[in-house]
Formats: structure tokens, C-alpha cells, sequence
């Protein structure tokens, strides 16, 4: 199966690859490890394929006299137009039990460009593949929050074709952890402190937005996880396998 990590700039998409790889590997799986972000200055993992062997966004910036910005949106194209060869590397071919693919840090260059779905295109010919999206626990200040990153991972999930499972990461650095597990077992629940903490249009889409998640809850649950202190990778592990279930045999 192809498990590919998907969240905003700092959420702890590598840290959380790091993180599974080993948990899965404890557990007996083979795993293999995809760096698809030329802009990693470091990985906490050994990579079984390194995009940056074929390009970095440093060496774009020189070749190409672009600023960061600017090398990040070549590399992302120039992702698009290798994807061929990309996947014709050896660990795309079913060879392990799990991939786990850690994602550039800018999202939305990966989700919107043409490098992520023409890369989430061509791995679905060669496997089942999820989604994980991360949100970004510290960041996740007022139930609004929430639902909004929540809700951009359904936009992910439509816009990539594939099942995408939320989860929340940094839970040991949440500040309001009795929203989250609200969120998690019933957006419903927040209307209340949507209404209070919120007003006027914002709440009224606030509100329209929480019915949504409350809908999207019977396809999968939130978990919260915490990818440095390896805390609920047992519960990620469960979600990751009902997306399977749902989008692939077990064979």
C-alpha cells in the first residue's frame, strides 16, 4: 500500500514518516521510505528514493536565478514532467508491504500544480493508495480552526481522487485539547462554541461547514497523534487500514 503524507508547511510530515516507518517496521512490515520534497535540507530517515538526487531547490534557485518561491514552483513542475520516471523506480513496484511518502512542504504547490495529482494519478495504477492529511495541532487555537483544516482536507481528498484519513498531529501541544476530542467524536458538538466565538457570516459558514465534517465522519474518524513523542501511531495504523479497506483488496 502507498501511504502518502499530505499537510501544511510544519505540520510534521517527515517527523511522522520517521515516526510510522519505524512503528510499521516493529510490527514486522517491510517498509520503504519516498522523499518527494527537493527543498528537505535534512530527513530523520533513510530514503529509499530521494528526489533530491535528481534536483533540489537550492540547485534550481542557481540554475535557474530564482528566489525560493520561485524554485520551489519550477520544482514542482519539474516533479510533473518526470513523474514517468519517477515511478519506474524500483521501490514503486510493490515490493513492500507500506510506502510511505513524505509530501513537499508547501501543500498547496504539491495539491493545486500538476505535480501531486499527476503523481497521485500514476501510483494508483501500481497499488492502493491513501491519504493522510496532517493538521497541525499548535495551530489549532479556537474550534474554527479546526473545522477549517478539517475541511481542507476534504479538499485535498476531492481534489486528488483518492480516500484521505484527518489526523491531528503535535496533540501534546494543543492548547485546547477538549475541542479537538469534540471534534473528533462529534463536530456537532462544537455548535455552541462556534456560536459564542464567532459571529455574523463567519458563524453561519462556521456552522455550515461543521454539518459537513459531521457527514464525512462516517467515511472515517479524526485520531490525534503525536509523530515526536510516537504516540497514537497504533490508532493512525487502524485508520490507514479501513481507507485500505475501502479503496483496495487486501490481497
Amino acid at each position: 500500500m502507498f501511504v502518502v503524507i499530505i499537510g501544511t508547511a510544519g505540520s510534521g510530515k517527515t517527523s511522522l514518516v520517521a515516526a510510522y516507518s519505524e512503528w510499521l517496521e516493529g510490527q514486522g512490515y517491510r517498509v520503504a521510505r519516498v522523499n518527494l520534497d527537493p527543498g528537505a535540507e535534512g530527513l530523520p530517515y533513510s530514503a529509499d528514493f530521494d528526489v533530491r538526487n535528481m534536483f533540489t531547490v537550492s540547485e534550481i534557485m542557481r540554475r535557474y536565478r530564482l528566489g525560493p518561491n520561485g524554485a520551489l514552483i519550477k520544482a514542482s513542475d519539474l516533479i510533473a514532467g518526470k513523474v514517468s520516471e519517477i515511478l519506474r523506480h524500483r521501490v514503486f513496484r510493490r515490493l513492500h508491504d507500506f510506502v510511505l511518502i513524505d509530501t513537499p512542504g508547501q501543500m498547496e504547490i504539491f495539491v493545486f500544480r500538476a505535480s501531486g495529482p499527476r503523481f497521485i494519478e500514476g501510483l494508483k495504477t501500481r497499488g492502493p493508495v491513501v491519504g493522510v492529511f496532517l493538521v497541525d495541532g499548535e495551530l489549532v487555537k479556537s474550534p474554527v480552526d479546526l473545522v477549517v483544516a478539517w475541511l481542507t482536507g476534504l479538499i485535498v481528498q476531492m481534489k486528488m481522487d483518492i480516500p484521505v484519513v484527518p489526523v491531528v498531529n503535535k496533540m501534546d501541544l494543543v492548547r485546547d485539547v477538549e475541542v479537538v476530542e469534540k471534534l473528533i467524536e462529534d463536530p456537532l458538538s462544537l455548535r455552541e462554541e462556534i456560536a459564542e466565538k464567532a459571529s455574523g457570516l463567519i458563524a453561519d459558514v462556521a456552522l455550515d461547514m461543521a454539518e459537513i465534517l459531521h457527514k464525512s465522519t462516517s467515511a472515517f474518524r479524526l485520531v490525534g497523534i503525536s509523530a515526536t513523542r510516537r504516540e497514537g501511531l497504533d490508532e493512525l495504523h487502524s485508520l490507514v487500514h479501513e481507507a485500505f479497506c475501502t479503496c483496495g483488496d487486501l490481497s
